[in-house]
């Protein structure tokens, strides 16, 4: 046996044995070979039918969507879906179309704190409430709604489903509380759903998406392969009705470029059609699972208090 060797418990990374097994590299082919044999779509800005594909390619869109009301067991109109390149992708897009220099982001703490220079690129400001163990402190937000800063606060960002980094998920009543919240203060909700698929055990919640109000929307719901198959992907969503949608296409480099992750996403199309797509992430959530029980029995036996996770990456 081995000898023991450090663990570095400090990136939010995937084990290498997740991303290299036979059935993910044989999935991942014969969906790359199906891709690349759409070269006539795939590698052109658009089509006749469709005119460019800004929001992304239709049949990824559609298929993505196909894919989703599998995962999610709710419908998914695939015209609220656009692809991006990864979560970040998302969170940045939302930041940088819906927001400007002297809003406020308020931010559950601790949490993602990445997402703090995507906010800071466009000279926004950041403001923290705690975060209980059924999400974020909504009577401590509504403190900072009231106050003097309140008319300044554009965006609530929320990581609802297994936290990072405390692994907690989002109540259901405090999802419905939220977005009443939003639409009586006016503020938009990135919610940060890179862990919505992996899931322990059923998590009991969906998508903070299907708590809006197409009349009165507030949500955009930000989703990514990136932990489901693997980091290197960079193929994500953003779910959000089209009034909060379709202005992310128009900033400038998609409105030059148009959107960056059409070959790539089609490269994945069969993946997800075939089902294998499922089939890894129940193998994933699996694996996980069996780590975050070691994670947290070694932690308890050296007398630490552990709140063990039910998905996702992180242990508190």
């Amino acid at each position: 046996m081995a000898a023991p060797q450090a663990q570095d418990f400090i990136k939010g990374w995937p084990h290498p044995d997740l991303i290299s097994t036979p059935e993910l590299r044989e999935g991942l082919l014969e969906s790359f070979k199906q891709g690349l044999e759409m070269t006539h779509e795939t590698l052109n800005y658009g089509d006749k039918e469709n005119g460019a594909y800004m929001l992304g390619h239709p049949k990824f869109r559609q298929g993505l969507a196909k894919f989703l009301e599998g995962q999610y067991d709710a419908p998914v109109d695939w015209k609220t879906l656009m692809s991006t390149g990864g979560g970040s992708m998302g969170t940045d897009l939302a930041f940088r179309v819906h927001g400007k220099a002297g809003d406020i982001v308020v931010c559950e703490e601790p949490t993602y704190f990445l997402a703090f220079t995507m906010a800071r690129n466009q000279n926004m400001d950041l403001l923290g409430v705690p975060i209980e163990k059924d999400g974020m402190d909504l009577v401590a937000l509504e403190k900072h709604l009231t106050g003097p800063q309140g008319s300044k606060i554009k965006f609530v960002y929320t990581v609802p489903v297994h936290h990072n980094p405390t692994g907690y998920t989002m109540s259901n009543e405090k999802r419905v509380k939220l977005v009443k919240l939003a639409q009586q203060y006016k503020f938009l909700i990135v919610a940060d759903e890179a862990y919505q698929l992996l899931n322990f055990e059923p998590s009991g919640v969906k998508s903070l998406f299907y708590h809006d109000d197409a009349a009165d929307p507030r949500v955009l719901a930000v989703g990514t392969f990136s932990k489901l198959i693997g980091p290197g992907v960079k193929v994500g969503w953003v779910h959000a009705h089209e009034s909060l949608l379709k202005p992310l296409a128009g900033i400038g480099y998609i409105d030059s470029g148009n959107n960056p992750v059409i070959f790539s996403s089609m490269n994945l199309l069969h993946f997800l059609e075939s089902g294998k797509c499922a089939k890894h992430i129940e193998y994933v959530s699996k694996e996980l699972g069996i780590k975050c029980k070691l994670l947290c029995k070694k932690l308890r036996e050296v007398g630490l208090e552990v709140d063990e996770a039910k998905g996702g990456y992180f242990v508190w």
